[in-house]
């Protein structure tokens, strides 16, 4: 059957990857949060970029739980900083947010299968290596959304989901404390630890 509209009307934001982990304490509160990005397009170029909340509540992290983002294109850092991930309330209210220090990526790898058990990202820096591991994954659901059922609150998203019931964000070797948690989008229950791939964010043109 055809769409009825095969073609989204808007402005393409980015499109790409947007993994993440969000673990939690015992209280409910996050102890550790991780924002992957693989951007396949974006009006200041392709990049992978990392936001890691070590210590979420405080300003400046510590060695073995850093804040910072690793990135392979500065101008991206500061486009997704300011176009996106400034506008998801868990990440932009974050003490850090402002201060963020930025680091050089110097090698980024996927490994795992997403369609088997076990599924990681590596992103390396001198002196810090964080390994982002999703496990125990759900079958894939794809999502059409609604400014209304996003963070941002202003775009029409589409992607892949592929929900994970286990997780770990590991520095340097060490794993960071927290599980992961319940999460409801737009309706479905789903959790803390997500993968995103083919996720592409409109701007609708009554907001361009």
């Amino acid at each position: 059957m055809p769409l009825n509209e095969p073609v989204t009307p808007g402005v393409v934001d980015w499109t790409g990857e947007n993994p993440g982990i969000l673990l939690k304490d015992a209280h409910g509160n996050f102890s550790a949060m991780a924002l992957f990005f693989r951007v396949a397009w974006s009006p200041v170029g392709q990049g992978q970029v990392l936001l890691l909340y070590g210590m979420p509540d405080a300003v400046e992290g510590t060695p073995h739980a850093p804040n910072v983002i690793l990135s392979d294109n500065a101008a991206l850092t500061a486009y997704l900083k300011e176009n996106f991930i400034g506008k998801l309330a868990a990440f932009a209210n974050a003490p850090a947010f402002a201060t963020l220090p930025e680091i050089t990526a110097q090698v980024v790898r996927s490994s795992g299968d997403p369609m088997g058990h076990r599924y990681c990202e590596t992103i390396s820096a001198p002196s810090l290596t964080v390994e982002l591991v999703w496990e125990d994954l759900e079958p894939p659901r794809a999502l059409e959304l609604t400014p209304d059922q996003v963070g941002t609150g202003e775009h029409t998203m589409f992607t892949l989901l592929v929900p994970a019931h286990s997780a770990q964000i590991i520095v340097n070797g060490q794993s960071l404390p927290g599980k992961i948690g319940q999460r409801v989008q737009a309706g479905y229950e789903t959790t803390t630890a997500f993968l995103y791939f083919c996720e592409t964010w409109v701007i609708p043109p009554e907001a361009s």
